[in-house]
């Protein structure tokens, strides 16, 4: 018997006669144009629409068996499903009792545009079990890369591809094999391998790192990263995240790192093992969320405890903020707020890693302040705020000190001439005691107390022209300090190292000129700006102080900016800062030179500068971008840093190339190092890379 039905445009399909339907589960619908019927078989050819779960399939022909309840599918089959991804194939079979369904040369693409090619394949409940396989998201005519392998397993519900015996390829050239890899084509976390990082250095021979990762939650995951250095030895660190509410989350990082003999013999290295453990902690609420009503709260940590130096630079990617500075600082903040009040808790614990151990290392453990907020005293021009801090400095050996100071400012604003001018007259009163510990003193505890007298005419204007808008703010203010009593003895009689732990003091009588003023272009874009400020002293022999002007000026895609301070007594620029930028779609650089002198006055430690600063970024084209930098030292007359490096793009791959030179801190000093960065970025499944 043959049977026609009418079945021209895909919306007449969709109203057409049903040929067959699971009288069971009601799951599978197959429309077409023509339909052969036996007591054993259908079969319906001239175009066939088939409705299986959530997918449609189109295909030339079909044939049901009624006893085996399979039914074939035959001629350019295309599948579409719910989730995005669409489906080929030459041959297909769905079996309608289980839902099983067996393709042959399968040609499969996601919604992400990732595209897989099988000899077969067999589908059950949304997963597929494949044959020999060749995955990537390049053209599918010419692919930059691929992934070939013998078996896998495809998920498409969660989108995760597990292979076998897989080799990454790249322009027909083997370049990574594993004999087994997990990714998920969604871009989605989930456990497996993650592509290795390698490089080379010639102190420590070649690097291989293969990361692990495990995908423990929806809310946290654990990262292990086994390292080997072919010339020094091998390590391990781990890395676990974990997100514990919608305002806060933490990442936690162990790592043992064990040099062999040779190396250490050879490198002079103290510590043979390089050990440490790290914390991160951010929650922007704490416990406000739930149980402080009218209160905002909020912690953070960031930790870190390790032997040398060396933990931090034998790892390939850092942990959070802690650079390779010898002296590490791990911090300890929490803190709880009304509109009244501020509480904080400030802990910091520093290490030394160029000492033998820590005993004389000073810790601030922790530093307490209680603050109120400005607020009024009988008129509403009349206010005042209180400020106080408990400060503990601690350490094993060596001079300790206890410290309470609290500053009580006091401050009446008046208006005059329809608020063109403001009258501000403020004193403010200081305490502080301090208790030594750890040592035997002639004073074992010292009391301070001062007062300070202050008055400030100020203004803020702002006129409208055609063309701009400019504010101006000038302001003059006089200080004058008050008394102050110390006790038992003065400051300058107690010991030295009693003394390098604070000091006090009255600040000098003096005048202080301030002028900023600020243009704006009509759409309200600033324009330039400048701050000038000066000091005039009444009791110093020489009057004038520093004066300092800082200025920017920013003209379509340039920005021009400097900010110089400069000593009349010594006729001297004592630092300055100039930067240059320009700044385009396809390009940016910025160059800039940094100057710091120390003049006889200084009694402060730092390091002197004069260095040019460079950094520039250019897109060559849609697919090249190059990027660099140096900084050169004008003194010593060389580079103390430098790097070049490029990068090209395509919609399926990028790679990154750059070299640099960096000095890194050893524990016995420290090294210039020349290195080579590459990264291939095979997208979206992962990222190889070295340096």
């Amino acid at each position: 018997m043959r049977k026609y039905l009418p079945c021209f445009l895909l919306s007449v399909v969709l109203g057409g006669e049903i040929l067959y339907a699971n009288p069971a589960s009601q799951k599978i619908e197959v429309l077409t144009r023509e339909m052969e019927s036996t007591k054993e078989t259908v079969h319906a050819s001239g175009g066939v629409l088939v409705y299986f779960k959530d997918s449609a399939i189109k295909a030339k022909s079909a044939t049901y068996d009624r006893k085996t309840n399979l039914l074939i599918l035959d001629g350019d089959i295309e599948m579409i499903s719910h989730e995005g991804s669409k489906q080929k194939s030459k041959h297909l079979e769905i079996n309608t009792q289980n839902s099983e369904v067996v393709f042959d040369d399968l040609f499969l693409i996601d919604k992400n545009d990732v595209w897989l090619m099988s000899d077969t394949a067999q589908k059950k409940e949304g997963n597929y079990t494949l044959g020999s396989s060749m995955i990537s998201s390049c053209d599918i005519n010419d692919p930059l890369w691929k992934i070939h392998f013998e078996r896998s397993q495809y998920d498409s519900n969660t989108s995760e591809m597990k292979v076998y015996d897989a080799k990454v390829y790249f322009l027909d050239t083997p370049i990574l094999y594993t004999p087994y890899l997990s990714f998920n084509t969604d871009r989605k976390r989930s456990s497996g391998l993650l592509f290795p990082l390698f490089g080379y250095t010639g102190d420590e021979g070649f690097l291989y790192e293969q990361p692990v990762f495990w995908a423990i939650s929806p809310s946290m995951d654990m990262e292990f990263n086994p390292q080997i250095r072919t010339d020094r030895s091998v390590g391990i660190y781990s890395t676990f995240r974990f997100v514990d509410s919608a305002y806060s989350s933490g990442k936690i990082r162990a790592g043992y790192f064990l040099d062999s003999k040779e190396y250490q013999e050879r490198e002079e290295n103290k510590d043979r093992e390089h050990y440490g453990f790290e914390l991160y902690y951010d929650a922007s609420q704490f416990l406000s969320n739930s149980s402080l009503q009218g209160w905002n709260d909020g912690l953070y940590i960031n930790a870190i405890l390790l032997n040398d130096i060396d933990y931090i630079n034998l790892q390939k990617t850092k942990f959070t903020s802690f650079g390779r500075n010898p002296l590490q600082e791990s911090r300890v903040n929490y803190f709880v707020s009304n509109e009244d009040f501020y509480t904080g808790i400030n802990t910091k614990y520093f290490i030394d890693t160029r000492e033998e151990n820590n005993d004389h290392t000073l810790q601030v453990l922790p530093s307490v302040q209680l603050h109120k907020y400005l607020d009024h005293i009988i008129w509403d021009n009349l206010t005042y705020s209180v400020d106080m801090h408990l400060n503990n400095f601690d350490r094993k050996k060596s001079i300790t000190l206890k410290q309470l100071d609290t500053k009580i400012p006091l401050e009446y604003t008046a208006s005059f001439f329809d608020d063109y001018l403001n009258l501000s007259l403020g004193e403010e009163f200081y305490y502080s005691k301090f208790f030594f510990g750890n040592g035997e003193f002639t004073v074992d505890q010292f009391e301070y107390y001062s007062n300070i007298h202050k008055a400030k005419l100020f203004t803020d204007l702002t006129k409208k022209y055609d063309r701009f808008i400019h504010v101006l703010q000038p302001a003059l203010e006089y200080i004058k300090p008050g008394n102050e009593q110390q006790d038992p003895v003065d400051f300058d009689q107690l010991e030295e190292d009693q003394k390098e732990l604070f000091a006090v003091g009255l600040p000098e009588e003096h005048y202080a000129l301030t002028l900023s003023q600020y243009f704006y272009d009509e759409a309200m874009h600033l324009t330039f700006f400048q701050r000038l400020s000066q000091q005039y002293y009444l009791n110093r022999s020489y009057k004038l102080g520093d004066i300092s002007n800082e200025m920017q000026y920013n003209w379509k895609s340039w920005q021009f900016y400097t900010d110089i301070v400069y000593s009349y007594e010594f006729n001297k620029v004592r630092e300055s800062s100039n930067r240059i930028s320009l700044t385009g779609q396809a390009y940016n650089f910025t160059l800039g030179h940094t100057y710091k002198q120390k003049l006889p006055d200084d009694k402060t430690v730092f390091i002197p500068a004069n260095d040019i600063n460079f950094n520039f970024n250019y897109q060559v084209t849609p697919k090249v971008k190059i990027h660099g930098g140096l900084s050169y030292d004008i003194d010593e007359g060389s580079s103390t840093q430098w790097r070049i490096g490029g990068n090209y793009a395509v919609e399926c791959w990028s790679m990154e190339l750059s070299v640099l030179q960096d000095i890194t801190p050893l524990p016995t000093g420290s090294r210039e190092e020349t290195s080579l960065g590459v990264q291939f970025n095979f997208i979206p499944f992962a990222t190889i890379g070295a340096r």
